[in-house]
This record gives C-alpha cells, sequence and structure tokens, in this order.
C-alpha cells in the first residue's frame, strides 16, 4: 500500500504519524478527522463525475448511480468516518480520533460493575471458607479444597475467554489470581513441608516469584485475558519487596535492591520475547515504581547520615547512597534517551515524540517514562544535597565552584545548543548551584556562602552571554547572586562596610542598567540596582549608623531617582518622587554637624529649588511631583520654624513661599497656583500678628481679604468675569466677619466702619452691574442694622412695637400686588448682574 500524502504539503507520511513531519501540521483531533472526510468526498465526487461524463457520452444510463424520485441524480458520499459503516450525512460533523499512542479512557459498565462486586464477594467467602476449614477439614483438606477452586477460576477464565466473553473471563482471572496469592500465605501459614521455618522474606520472594511464573504463563496461553498479567507483576514487585526487605539494615543496600528490581522488570520489559503479551509491556511499571522507590530510600539514607556536630567526614553509608542517587540519574536519563529514540519509528520525529509526551505525560504509554524522567531529573539534585551536607562548608565551597565551571563549560561547548539533552544537562548544573546555596545556609559558614553566591552569579552571567531567551532571568539571578555575595562579604567586616557596599554595588548595577536601554536586561538589573540601594538605606538607619553613611546612601537614591527619571520617561513621576524624598532627606542630614539655623535653612531652600525645576519642567509627568514635593517641604519649613519659636524666620518663609507660588501662577495655565500663595502670604501676616500680641479680628480677616481680591482681580479672564469668583471670596472675608462681631462690640466704631465701607461696596456693585458687591453689601448692611437695632427694639414700649408692625403689614397687604411686581422686577435686576 502506497503511503498517504500529506493534505497540505503532499510529502508521504509515515505509519501512524500524529502530524507531518515536513510541514509541522497536526493530523489529530476532530478537526484532521472532518479534513479527511472532506478529502475522501471530494474524491468520490471526482470519480462520479467521470463516471457520468462517460456515460453521457456513450450514451448509456451509469453503473451504480442512484437516481432520485424527481429523476436527478442523487447524493452518495462515503461514510462518516465517526460512525463506521454508516452513509455520511451531509454536513454532518465527524467524531473525533484519539490522537496515536493515546489510551481510551474506559468507563465501567452495568455488567463490569456486576462481576467486580462479585470477585469481591468471592474473595471474602474464600477468606471466611479459609479460616473455618482452619478448624474443620485440617491442613491437607484446606490445601485440596483451595487449590481445587484456584484450578477451577483458572480453567472457567480461559473458557469463558475462548467464548468471547471477555468481562466474566478478567473477573474470573482476578479471582484466581488472588486465590493463588492466599494459597501462598497460607502454605508457609499451615506450615506445609516444613515453610514455617523459611524466612518471612526469603518466603516472599520465592513464593511471590513463582506465583507471577504461574500466571505470566496463563496469560501467555490467552493473550486477552488482562488480568492474569496484571496480578503477575503484582505478585512479582511484592516478591521483589522481600528481597529488598533482606537489606533492611542499611539505606544504602535497600536502595541498591530497589535498583536492582528496577533494572531486573526494565530488562524483562526488553529482554521477553513477545508472546509473553502484556506482562512484558506492563513491566515498565514495576521498573518505574522500584527506581522511584530505589531513590527514596537512597535520599532518605544521605539525609539520615548527615551529622551537623561532625568532622566533616562522609560516612560510608552516606557515600554508598550518593553512588545509589548518581546511577539513577545517568541510567535515568540513558533510558529516556533510549525510548525516545525507540519511539521516533512509529511518531516520525524526535519533535513528534516529544510533542505527544507533553500532551499525556504521566497518562497511557508515557506514565512510566515520565516518573523515569522525574526521577532522574530529582536524583542529582538530592545527591548533590547529601554530598554538601557531608563535605562540610568547605566542601560545599569546592563543589559550587565545580559545578559552575560545568555549567559554564557546557554553556560555552554548546553555544547554540536547543536540544532536550543540552538543556536538560544545564538544568541540572543550575539546580545543582540552588541546592549548594542552601546548603552553605545550613553550615553557617559565611565565606562559603559568598563563594557560593559568587559561582552562581558567574554561572548565570554566563547564560545571560550565550541564551538570549534566558537573558532577562539570568541577568536578574546574576544581579540577586552579586547582590547576595556582596552582602555576606562585607557583613563579615561591619555594618557600616556592608551598607557602603551595598550603595556601591547597587549605583553600579543601576548604571549598568541604563547603559543597556532597550534590552532584555535592563529592567530586572534596573530593579535589583535600585533594591540594593534601598536596602543599603534601610541598614544604615536600622543600625544607627553615622549620618555620613545613610548620606551616601541617600545620595546614591537621588543621583539613581534623578537619572532614571531623565532617561526612561515610562515612569519619570516614581523616579522624580523618589529622587525628590530622598534628596530632602540627604540635604537635612548635610545641616547635622552645622547649627540648627543653618540646618533650618537648608531645609527652606528645597522648596525653592524644587519649584524652580517644577516651572523648567512645566508640562511633564514630573512637574507635579515636584511641585507637591516642594508644597509639602514649604510646610514642613514653616511648621518647624514654629515649632522652635521662631515667628519672624516662618512669617519670612510664608512671605517667599507665597510670592514663589504667585510667580509660578504666572505662568500659562498655572494659575491655580496662585490660591498657594494667597494661603501663605495669610499665614505670613498672621504669624506676625499673634507673634506682636494683635487681638482684633480684622488684623487676621482684611490681609486674606486684600490677597483673595487681588488674585481675583488678577484671574478675572480665567473666571469669566464673573464677580462671585473674582470679588465674592474677598468681600465675604472682609465684611460678614465684621458685620457679626457688631453684635458683640457695643462701641460704634466697628458698626459705622462696617456699615458705611458695605454700602460704598454696594453702590459701587449697583454702578457696575456687579452681583456679589451688591448681595454682600446689602447682607453685611442689614446684620449692622440688625445687631444695632436689636437692643433698642427691646428698650421700647410693647404698644409702639407691636402697632408699628401691625401699621407695616397693613401697608403691605394693601398693596400687595404692587409689592409682588416690585420684588420680581428687583430678583430679575439682580439676576442680570455678573
Amino acid at each position: 500500500m502506497p503511503p498517504i500524502p500529506c493534505p497540505s504539503c503532499g510529502a508521504p507520511l509515515p505509519p501512524y504519524a500524529s502530524g507531518c513531519p515536513a510541514c509541522r501540521i497536526p493530523l489529530t483531533g476532530p478537526v484532521a478527522a472532518r479534513l479527511w472526510y472532506v478529502d475522501q468526498t471530494l474524491a468520490t465526487l471526482r470519480a462520479e463525475r467521470v463516471e457520468l461524463l462517460t456515460a453521457l457520452r456513450s450514451g448509456r444510463s451509469p453503473a451504480q448511480v442512484p437516481v432520485t424520485t424527481s429523476g436527478q441524480v442523487g447524493d452518495q458520499r462515503p461514510a462518516d468516518p465517526g460512525l463506521p459503516g454508516v452513509p455520511g450525512v451531509p454536513g454532518a460533523p465527524a467524531a473525533p480520533r484519539p490522537p496515536a499512542g493515546a489510551v481510551p479512557l474506559r468507563t465501567w459498565t452495568t455488567q463490569q460493575t456486576l462481576l467486580a462486586i462479585g470477585v469481591l464477594l468471592v474473595l471474602v467467602a474464600s477468606s471466611i471458607a479459609l479460616a473455618f476449614a482452619w478448624f474443620v477439614i485440617g491442613r491437607y483438606g484446606q490445601v485440596l479444597l483451595m487449590g481445587g477452586f484456584t484450578a477451577l477460576a483458572a480453567v472457567a477464565a480461559l473458557l469463558l475467554s475462548s467464548r468471547r466473553l471477555p468481562s466474566s473471563a478478567e473477573a474470573l482471572a482476578l479471582v484466581c489470581g488472588g486465590l493463588l496469592v492466599l494459597d501462598a500465605a497460607a502454605a508457609r501459614r499451615l506450615g506445609l513441608f516444613a515453610l514455617d521455618q523459611v524466612d518471612g522474606r526469603v518466603y516472599t520472594a520465592v513464593s511471590g516469584a513463582l506465583v507471577a511464573l504461574l500466571l505470566a504463563a496463563l496469560h501467555r496461553r490467552d493473550h486477552r485475558i488482562a488480568g492474569f498479567a496484571l496480578v503477575a507483576l503484582t505478585s512479582a514487585s511484592v516478591g521483589w519487596a522481600g528481597v529488598v526487605s533482606l537489606g533492611d539494615s542499611s539505606p544504602a543496600a535497600a536502595a541498591t535492591l530497589a535498583l536492582l528490581g528496577a533494572a531486573v522488570f526494565g530488562a524483562a520489559r526488553v529482554l521477553l520475547p513477545r508472546t509473553w503479551g502484556l506482562t512484558r509491556r506492563a513491566c515498565s511499571g514495576p521498573a518505574a515504581l522500584w527506581t522511584a522507590l530505589s531513590g527514596l530510600l537512597a535520599f532518605g539514607g544521605a539525609l539520615a547520615a548527615y551529622r551537623p556536630d561532625g568532622d566533616g567526614r562522609p560516612e560510608a553509608t552516606a557515600l554508598a547512597c550518593l553512588v545509589v542517587l548518581l546511577i539513577i540519574t545517568a541510567a535515568g536519563a540513558t533510558v529516556v534517551r533510549e525510548v525516545v529514540r525507540g519511539r521516533v519509528v512509529t511518531h516520525g520525529s524526535t519533535h513528534a515524540v516529544l510533542t505527544a509526551w507533553r500532551r499525556a505525560p504521566f497518562s497511557g504509554d508515557w506514565r512510566a517514562l515520565g516518573v523515569v524522567a522525574v526521577v532522574a531529573s530529582v536524583s542529582l539534585p538530592a545527591a548533590v544535597l547529601g554530598s554538601g551536607l557531608q563535605a562540610g562548608a568547605f566542601g560545599t565551597a569546592v563543589l559550587a565552584v565545580l559545578a559552575a565551571l560545568t555549567a559554564v563549560a557546557l554553556l560555552g561547548l554548546r553555544p547554540l545548543g536547543t536540544g532536550v539533552a543540552s538543556q536538560w544537562f544545564e538544568l541540572q548544573a543550575f539546580l545543582g548551584l540552588v541546592v549548594l546555596l542552601l546548603v552553605s545556609f545550613v553550615h553557617g559558614q559565611q565565606y562559603a556562602c559568598v563563594v557560593v553566591l559568587l559561582s552562581c552569579a558567574l554561572t548565570a552571567t554566563t547564560a545571560a552571554a550565550l541564551r538570549p531567551g534566558w537573558r532577562a532571568a539570568a541577568a536578574a539571578a546574576a544581579a540577586t547572586a552579586t547582590v547576595g555575595a556582596v552582602v555576606v562579604a562585607a557583613a563579615m567586616v561591619s555594618v557600616t562596610a556592608q551598607s557602603l557596599a551595598l550603595t556601591a554595588t547597587g549605583l553600579a548595577l543601576t548604571l549598568f542598567a541604563l547603559a543597556r536601554p532597550r534590552t532584555a536586561e535592563e529592567r530586572p538589573v534596573g530593579g535589583v540596582g535600585c533594591t540594593a540601594q534601598l536596602l543599603a538605606l534601610g541598614v544604615a538607619v536600622a543600625g544607627s549608623l553615622s549620618s555620613w553613611v545613610q548620606l551616601a546612601a541617600l545620595l546614591a537614591i537621588t543621583a539613581s531617582g534623578a537619572a532614571l527619571a531623565v532617561l526612561r520617561p515610562r515612569l519619570r513621576a516614581v523616579w522624580a518622587a523618589a529622587a525628590c524624598t530622598s534628596g530632602t532627606w540627604a540635604t537635612w542630614l548635610v545641616g547635622e554637624p552645622a547649627s540648627a539655623q543653618v540646618r533650618w535653612g537648608l531645609l527652606a531652600a528645597l522648596p525653592v529649588v524644587m519649584l524652580t525645576l517644577a516651572a523648567w519642567r512645566r508640562r511633564t509627568e514630573e512637574e507635579v511631583v515636584l511641585a507637591v514635593a516642594a508644597l509639602v517641604v514649604a510646610l514642613d519649613a514653616v511648621a518647624t520654624a514654629v515649632g522652635r519659636e521662631w515667628p519672624h524666620a516662618a512669617a519670612g518663609c510664608c512671605a517667599a513661599y507665597g510670592v514663589l507660588a504667585v510667580m509660578y501662577a504666572a505662568l500659562p495655565a498655572r494659575r491655580r497656583a496662585v490660591i498657594v500663595g494667597v494661603l501663605f502670604l495669610t499665614a505670613g501676616s498672621w504669624v506676625e500678628s499673634a507673634h506682636a500680641g494683635v487681638d482684633t479680628p480684622e488684623a487676621y480677616t482684611l490681609p486674606l481679604a486684600v490677597f483673595l481680591l487681588a488674585a481675583g482681580w488678577w484671574s478675572r479672564r480665567q473666571l469669566r468675569e464673573v464677580s462671585w469668583w473674582t470679588l465674592g471670596p474677598g468681600l465675604i472675608v472682609a465684611l460678614l466677619p465684621s458685620a457679626l462681631l457688631t453684635a458683640a462690640d457695643p462701641g460704634p466704631v466697628r458698626s459705622v466702619l462696617t456699615a458705611t465701607t458695605a454700602v460704598a461696596i454696594l453702590l459701587a456693585g449697583v454702578a457696575r452691574r456687579w452681583q456679589a458687591p451688591v448681595v454682600v453689601g446689602a447682607v453685611a448692611t442689614v446684620i449692622v442694622a440688625l445687631t444695632r437695632l436689636g437692643p433698642l427694639t427691646l428698650q421700647l414700649p410693647q404698644y409702639l412695637t407691636l402697632g408699628t408692625l401691625g401699621i407695616v403689614l397693613l401697608a403691605v397687604g394693601a398693596r400687595y400686588e404692587q409689592r409682588r411686581a416690585d420684588a420680581r422686577q428687583a430678583l430679575s435686576w439682580l439676576a442680570s448682574m455678573t
């Protein structure tokens, strides 16, 4: 039969291929099944077209062409691949085919459930019968009875299988296997042939092997009964467990015997003839199981031999366990490689094999191989861990250097290697270094930690240089390992050296990141560098180090933040904020050796610098950061001056900051900053007034009112000439507090001046048609009038007060409609003002 061509590129497909080895197109799943159905339909239609044309040319009816009741040629299509033997339905989707090598999922039917329950009941009944037979029929009767049941079950299973009853045959095969195991256990329990004198472990090994051979022979007799093979392998595993138990005195011996069991089962998988059927094919499962158990036993023995207070000499048991782990690594890697090579024949290419393995790494035919691969990959790091624990701190450092040199050699010898084998070896080297790093911390020797960290940094740097795909992660690992080595090495000297070393390392890493723009290593290295600088500052502050050590860390952070803000615009606001914060802190520390006045002067000068930078960098992200930082530092400077009872300095600062804010507000689209200027100028006047002991309220309200009126009038165009925005705040602050205070002031000065000013403002508003002066002036005048007439009203006779109110109400009632029209006219006139 000629090979089937690829539907995409036309290349011949190997048998049982899951994809095309030439164009890499997958050919499994529902879409591929539907494509096959469409291709078959097109081929059938082409053949039918040729037959119809031939029939038309010859003038005879075509053969085997169905005709519908309407006289037209009917539709004949190939069978749907999802429904074998049923004619295809136009547009019907094809049933998906399972991928090559996949094992279909099995579901329990009602018959299988009943048979399983029956097997369980028969086994339980047999166990009960065995217990009763102990007291009733004696040893030999029991042997004959149970042996007869076992032979009957085996014969019945073979008979039912020959009659095409697979589920019943499988059930009886399991019964037969279970009874055979019970017979083997009962033979020693009953003391037949002096078997009770034999060591239990030896008897388990021999009986398990014999039972396995007998069941394997039954499966060889009929390959359709899988139960015989499964119970045979289970019995063989139990028998080998007896062999492993012979080495219970030494973990190394037990691990070696378990590994030997894996080799025995693996050899059976390779060497047994195909006539052994499932018994041969399923040997890979016990082989993988014993490989994993051997690794666990060896690793446990290596850990158990570790003594923290030992003399550093490795024990023989630990060395043997480490050798077993190394053998597992080498043998497991070899087995995986050979199995992958062997399956290339059926899958077409190594890529197809690995793709099929990745889809189901621990299921079907890949289960045992996946277990072996995991155990082999973990065994070498486990051996490195045990070696490091046994070798001590110095030995761990030597192992780290060797592992680093090995990794560098692998990376250098295969600079462009992308094969699975090379990647696996490189991964093993990296895992070994990580394990040795943990071991060095366990030993607690700082020099060993430094050596291991430097080895990790060397390996990661080489990987970043030679493996472009790993560059980001490798660069981050190299930078982190370098910082860790610096931290541990400097800690051997002093905390001060640690902080300074961290500062220098972080600054160097940040500069390196800035020198490598738009590369994979820029962000990870820069992030580690910034973290190192923050860590240096934390060490200096937590250790209460001298101010110059803290100053060095702060200056480094300031320089890094400023450089990043200029050269990396994405996070410019964040870097600008960091530079402002650290710069302010550094400025405060610079003035520490001098007097308090000098230190405060440096702090007070910072807002000027920050606001100047904000004006220079306007319309950028850092403008807002600089302006907010200037405001915060200005408030801090003023609060510091007030707290130290320097009123003139505080007032001068407020005045200077207010003027600066007004100047900043003069810039285009920055007029809102005038509010800050008004507040600072007002605060300055208040501080001076409070220091002079002035208690007149107008001394505090009138300056604010003047500044508000000036700011509003200056910003009248931005405020759209609305009087409530330009003049309203200032007039309210100037008039209403004084008008309300007239109620508590018996003197005539405040009331006369307030009323006169209010009336003047009212008249000016009427003249310029400004609503705010009219309303505020009228309200202030009414408040003054009420506060002055109120006491006099209370002193008049009651009949005069009541009569006056009555006359007013009569006058209003008589001319109500006219007054209402006048009120509407007045409101309309007031609303027409700006």
